[in-house]
């Protein structure tokens, strides 16, 4: 299960690291490529509620399998695509597969061990996928590098091999729900789960029509599903699971260490780039050790949680959380190295200890026969807080270095860190509204400026993680676990 979980995680970016030569292979636009690299995460998103209905009616293992070799088919397809319109098929039917790999895993581990194991077990799941996630966009970069670009989409069908054989071997078939299927509510929280994040994504442009109306349009689909999901005899997710206090409590964990992962990678790779002028292979470099303390706390936490509880494992990690934005607000221009990497590790590794509780509370709440339905919600709402981390990080940091940095508008900043990093000028009526080398001088002049607003995006994104510690104490009390 965890091999399957890493897949989700790894495709993704390996693709993204390679855009540029896919771009240039398959002779793409500039926005069809960022329409490519972002397409298997928004079909994901959106089917991941229905491919965990469809695992708890036609049995998880069986679906599962379907998902890899989903997997299998749709990275040939990509590897092999003769034009960016097959390239576009191919890793959106991608999406579609990795939502039953991301969407059913869990479920799996839950359904599969009895309660008094399942915390160790869900602890070493995510243990494993943290592990197996490291290596896998490595020897993606090497063989795009050696072989070519089409290589790349060869990564994720070879670790679905492997992950297929073990299945068949070693996972057993889930009881079955008798429900009936609900397609008009699968198809309702596809659409808003697909409009939220996708217009979450064009968010860090500034509110404008493309991010507003997809918002607008999954807003009133979830209006929607919640409607239907409470009139139906038969709902593709049983909403009294809200009623639970540790059940809510679990979402808004889970939640706030997918938004800050998301954010604080923008953080990192900002102070990287922009104030110290490394490349962006640092960044990388730095992460390989920090996933690897996430494999290794994410593995102890199931042994912590069976000793201390599932409350006081949940708000370490989310006190961990908070110590990496703190130590943010410590960067200066010539900040060494380790005291980023201490930022990266204490946000990789709170949240690795935070997912095995909220991962055991939320798998508890579930209805025995709607297991691969809750094991997506957590999915879901992951993916939605992942998606608004860099959206929102990045619209308020640019509002507070426009603040900091005196003179310049919000579109002169964000066309200067747009042009200063590579990026084609904008152009007014055929005249530029900043030429490179003036981008480059305001970028270089502004260094103060951005580092006062990496420390003031910190302190108030500290709030986050500040506020899930006060839901767990409030919502996570002793002997609430039946509220």
């Amino acid at each position: 299960m965890g091999l399957g979980y890493s897949i989700t995680a790894s495709d993704p970016t390996i693709l993204s690291a390679n855009i540029s030569e896919v771009r240039a292979g398959l002779a793409l636009s500039g926005s069809s490529a960022s329409f490519v690299a972002s397409l298997a995460t928004l079909t994901l998103a959106a089917a991941v509620l229905g491919a965990g209905a469809l695992g708890d009616l036609y049995g998880m293992k069986r679906m599962y399998v379907t998902g890899l070799f989903g997997t299998m088919a749709f990275g040939a397809l990509a590897a092999a695509a003769p034009t960016g319109v097959t390239l576009v098929i191919a890793r959106a039917g991608a999406g579609l597969a990795f939502a039953f790999l991301l969407g059913l895993s869990l479920a799996i581990i839950n359904d599969v061990f009895p309660p008094e194991r399942r915390a160790a077990a869900i602890a070493l799941y995510l243990g494993a996928g943290f592990a197996m996630t490291t290596p896998q966009p490595a020897l993606g970069g090497v063989l795009a590098e050696h072989v070519g670009w089409r290589a790349g989409f060869l990564v994720a069908p070879a670790v679905a091999v492997l992950t297929l054989l073990l299945t068949w071997r070693y996972v057993p078939e889930t009881t079955r729900s008798k429900r009936r299927l609900d397609l008009p509510g699968m198809a309702l929280v596809a659409v808003a789960l697909l409009g939220v994040i996708y217009g979450i994504s064009w968010l860090e442009n500034g509110f404008h029509a493309g991010a507003v109306i997809p918002i607008a349009v999954g807003v009133l689909a979830g209006a929607g599903f919640v409607m239907r999901e409470l009139r139906t005899p038969d709902p593709a997710l049983d909403l009294r699971i809200f009623s639970s206090r540790r059940f809510n409590a679990a979402v808004a964990a889970g939640a706030t260490f997918n938004f800050l992962t998301g954010g604080s990678t923008i953080l990192f790779a900002f102070y990287l780039v922009t104030v110290r002028g490394d490349s962006p292979a640092v960044l990388g470099l730095l992460l390989i050790p920090a996933t690897l303390l996430q494999a290794v706390a994410a593995t102890g936490s199931g042994r912590a949680a069976a000793r201390f509880g599932d409350r006081a494992v949940l708000m370490v990690g989310l006190a961990l959380l908070l110590g990496g934005l703190v130590v943010l607000t410590l960067l200066r221009e010539d900040t060494p190295l380790l005291v980023l990497f201490v930022a990266i590790a204490l946000n990789a590794i709170g949240g690795a200890v935070v997912q095995t509780p909220q991962a055991t509370i939320m798998m508890a709440s579930a209805p025995a026969d709607l297991g691969g339905a809750v094991s997506a919600v957590k999915s879901a709402v992951g993916q939605a807080a992942y998606s608004l981390g860099p959206a929102l990080f990045g619209v308020v940091g640019t509002m507070l270095f426009v603040r900091e940095a005196k003179g310049i508008t919000v579109e002169e900043s964000q066309e200067a860190f747009r042009v200063a990093h590579g990026g084609a000028p904008a152009s007014v009526g055929g005249a530029r509204v900043l030429d490179p080398d003036q981008a480059r001088q305001i970028v270089e002049g502004a260094k103060l400026g951005m580092l006062h607003a990496i420390h003031t995006l910190s302190w108030i994104m500290a709030v986050v993680p500040a506020a899930a510690i006060v839901v767990a104490l409030v919502l996570l009390r002793p002997k609430q676990a039946n509220s």
